[in-house]
């Protein structure tokens, strides 16, 4: 293979780890919105049917929508003029401008056919989140990101006796204390609704907050590297171990972009890990209480009485689920994720057992990225 070949070979190894900005001169308008033309086209053309009133008789509603098509090919035609290209050819790239026609041209059609205020404002809003939501999901990455955070989740799911055995013992020891603890089950059967899930979403809002916190200091260390014997043991597998290089130092600091698609991939894959241990967490105690808390206990620690939601037998013994019993379960379960992001991240046994796990992906792709930039260098002053 050529070493140009394995230069796009790599490229693409980046954008299947969910790091598509590790790309060297990585561009917006090339690769994200030009490439999705084609569909952004046929919106655009489509759009034409926002001049129709329904209150208009039928030959109204015709000439609206001739005159549509003839406003929104006019615009196509009068933005090919401007750069010299035929009237009718497809952009070589999007820029401002096609952007800007995209987000107003269509919008414009029903205030110019019936001044139909609510219509324009709602397709303005709809074709800018639409761009919004392409560049976000394209730039970072996310659909390969969640591609692999599925499979990454069947493989812990696959694993779960090992999950199990590693997860439970670390954490089991302290919430089973909070879980044997009248006040925990009180707290949760007074919260309803709304306050109830809110109290939920703080362990989620804090823990993001604090891996976000501690990620500079991790970027820091997983992008650097002792010696080249270590970069080469890391490249082994992938496109990178192919490339030719003699020079270059592949040294280059990340950018803005860059930082932030390292940080949603090192985000993202914590969560998954996180979310595993949450739900594994949440069942075991979904069990354990529906074998060995009662009825009676419930109404004892909650204070007031449980609300049946299945019952069956086991045996000669009537299992009750409740949903007290859901609340503290779940309640014990986001608390424990919570507490495992926290330690995964700044304990020494957690970090072993379970962080490098979440890391040793994206040290990897530092160290493609390494050789990837020395084999660009290289490329340049020969070129």
């Amino acid at each position: 293979m050529a070493q140009s070949d394995r230069i796009i070979a790599v490229e693409r190894w980046f954008v299947r780890q969910g790091l598509p900005h590790f790309i060297d001169d990585y561009s917006a308008a090339r690769d994200i919105l030009t490439r999705t033309l084609p569909i952004l086209t046929l919106i655009f053309v489509l759009e034409m049917f926002n001049g129709l009133n329904l209150e208009w008789v039928w030959w109204a509603n015709l000439a609206a929508l001739v005159g549509s098509f003839a406003i929104l090919v006019g615009a196509w035609a009068t933005i090919n003029a401007s750069r010299r290209r035929p009237p009718m050819a497809r952009p070589d790239s999007v820029g401002p401008v096609e952007v800007g026609v995209f987000v107003l041209v269509p919008a414009l059609l029903p205030l110019i056919f019936g001044g139909q205020w609510a219509s324009a404002l709602a397709t303005m809003a709809a074709n800018a989140g639409l761009l919004i939501l392409i560049y976000l999901v394209t730039s970072y990455g996310l659909i390969p990101m969640t591609r692999w955070a599925g499979g990454r989740m069947l493989t812990q799911f696959a694993d779960i006796f090992d999950l199990l055995v590693r997860t439970l013992p670390l954490l089991l020891i302290f919430s089973t204390f909070l879980f044997i603890n009248a006040e925990v089950w009180q707290m949760s059967a007074a919260l309803e609704g709304g306050f109830f899930w809110a109290i939920l979403a703080l362990f989620l809002v804090f823990g993001t907050l604090f891996i976000v916190s501690r990620l500079p200091r991790e970027m820091r260390e997983l992008s650097s590297f002792q010696n080249a014997g270590e970069i080469a043991d890391l490249i082994g597998g992938t496109p990178a171990e192919g490339l030719t290089v003699t020079g270059g130092d592949g040294s280059r600091p990340l950018r803005r972009r860059q930082w932030g698609n390292v940080g949603l991939v090192l985000l993202f894959s914590q969560g998954v890990q996180v979310i595993v241990v949450a739900v594994l967490i949440g069942i075991f105690f979904v069990g354990f209480g529906a074998l060995a808390v009662g009825p009676n206990v419930i109404a004892t620690w909650a204070q007031a009485e449980p609300n049946f939601l299945v019952q069956f037998e086991i045996g000669s013994q009537t299992v009750f689920i409740t949903e007290e019993l859901l609340k503290v379960s779940s309640f014990l379960a986001m608390f424990s994720g919570f507490y495992f992001a926290v330690n995964a991240v700044t304990d020494a046994t957690f970090r072993g057992e379970f962080y490098e796990d979440v890391v040793s992906p994206v040290r990897r792709a530092f160290a493609v990225r390494v050789v990837y930039l020395r084999a660009l260098d290289e490329g340049a002053a020969h070129s």
